[in-house]
């Protein structure tokens, strides 16, 4: 047996799931931190404020363009069911981008008016399609998650951020200054969605026959809580991340949206270097013991814990300890307040990034009721938090400060929520392992409650 084979004998599937979509997300990451100094300087604060507006609402109508049908797609035990829930998210999908641009066409002046964004005016059109490429790249990464395709997923990552930021900064160098960057995130998202597009094998004989109306209807009966539960769950969930950010625009500005939106910028890499590949095979593996061998849930929930608190805990310390001083030294003394944005959000970011992957554990356990009443507090929130700052006459950075502080706190409790889940789902499983292994009759029964 060659070395290579020999180690890759001793990994799990999940740990070399975790290597192969990290070692593709990792190169297109840094070139991305690599250019942000040159896009820092090719796009002023004002630019970037029009951009994180725009990403703002394609992050928001994006997470549920699909109607939630991505997040059920490892669930089926059969291929055909999986086949038939991708087929309904893209046209879910589809119909975002026409009902947003019906939407855009109606409200698109009043959008520009509350922002005092004249710029908006030209890229909110961009918002609905781009919602819509990021639904149906969701649907399509989760059938390459349940086909345990986690190479094509790193090779995704990767061509995704390098078409983003060719995008980028082709668009700044043409002088495309208030929508560059919202070209290259919309662009980034349809390259990725083309890249996975083969690995879903929309061609078979199975999807064929999951695409059937009587067949789609019935997947769509029988998964209907996803869209009806979850759904509005999703938008919630996202609303308590992207709400905050577009109150700091409306009521503090395009520079300080700007200023925020870097640092959001910077702050998200190292999610996305590998964060976002744990929480993807941290699924994949879930949905597999869940049908299999639920006892083995807690374990792979802790599991994921530990690995993602080792990323995130120094990683804020070092962002509290030196962000001024290196946002101001790699992006110029233009973006200093960025720096003290990002201290103002790191121990927010590091709970983010610990416990919203594992936020799914609620999903594959059929707790969406749960997740919704955590989704529906945490915008109260979060948004009380900024809206009560702005209110006493609070500075920017205070309201940062204060949303930073409530995220803190409702992912520290959304943490205890999923341990909570899975816990109790492992005991379950274990209960009824014995209770099968039970020898039958009274005096079984009493000697394995003696041996339990």
């Amino acid at each position: 047996m060659g070395l290579r084979a020999a180690v890759r004998s001793r990994l799990t599937v999940g740990t070399r799931g975790v290597i192969s979509i990290a070692s593709g997300t990792v190169g297109g990451q840094l070139l991305l931190l690599a250019a942000a100094p040159v896009l820092a300087r090719m796009y002023g604060p004002t630019d970037f404020g029009v951009f994180t507006v725009i990403s703002t609402l394609v992050a928001t109508l994006g997470t549920v363009a699909a109607f939630r049908f991505e997040m059920a797609v490892p669930l089926p035990a059969q291929e055909r069911g999986a086949h038939g829930l991708v087929a309904l998210g893209l046209c879910a999908a589809l119909l975002t981008g026409l009902v947003g641009t019906t939407l855009v066409a109606l409200l698109g002046e009043a959008v520009v008016a509350a922002f005092d964004e004249p710029a908006l005016r030209t890229w909110l059109w961009l918002v609905p399609w781009a919602a819509a490429a990021m639904g149906s790249l969701l649907v399509l990464n989760q059938m390459a998650v349940r086909g345990r395709r986690y190479a094509a997923i790193g090779r995704r990552n990767l061509l995704q951020s390098i078409t983003m930021l060719l995008i980028q900064l082709g668009a700044g160098a043409g002088g495309v200054r208030s929508g560059g960057l919202a070209l290259g995130l919309a662009g980034g998202q349809v390259a990725g969605a083309l890249m996975l597009l083969p690995q879903a094998r929309l061609g078979s004989a199975e999807a064929r026959a999951a695409r059937r109306p009587r067949e789609l209807w019935r997947t769509a009966l029988r998964y209907r809580r996803f869209p009806l539960v979850l759904a509005p769950s999703g938008l919630l969930n996202v609303l308590g991340l992207q709400l905050p950010v577009l109150l700091v625009a409306y009521w503090y500005g395009s520079m300080t949206a700007g200023w925020l939106g870097l640092t959001q910028r910077v702050l998200a890499a190292p999610a996305a270097l590998l964060g976002v590949a744990v929480a993807q095979v941290y699924l994949g593996e879930l949905a597999r013991a869940a049908r299999d061998s639920a006892e083995r849930a807690r374990l792979i929930f802790l599991g994921a814990s530990r690995k993602l608190a080792l990323i995130a805990l120094p990683g804020a310390v070092l962002v509290v300890v030196a962000a001024p001083a290196l946002f101001s030294a790699l992006f110029s003394t233009e973006w200093a307040n960025s720096g003290s944005y990002a201290q103002a959000l790191a121990i927010s970011t590091a709970a983010h990034f610990v416990s919203s992957p594992l936020s799914q554990t609620l999903v594959v356990f059929g707790r969406q009721g749960l997740q919704l009443i955590w989704d529906v507090s945490r915008v109260v929130l979060v948004s009380g938090a900024v809206a009560v700052s702005v209110f006493t006459g609070a500075s920017a950075l205070a309201a940062i400060w204060t949303f930073g502080a409530a995220a803190a706190l409702a992912y520290a409790v959304l943490w205890f929520m999923s341990l909570r889940t899975v816990t109790v789902a492992s005991r379950a499983a274990r209960r009824r392992r014995r209770e099968v292994a039970a020898p039958a009759g009274p005096v079984g029964r009493a000697a394995a409650e003696t041996r339990a």
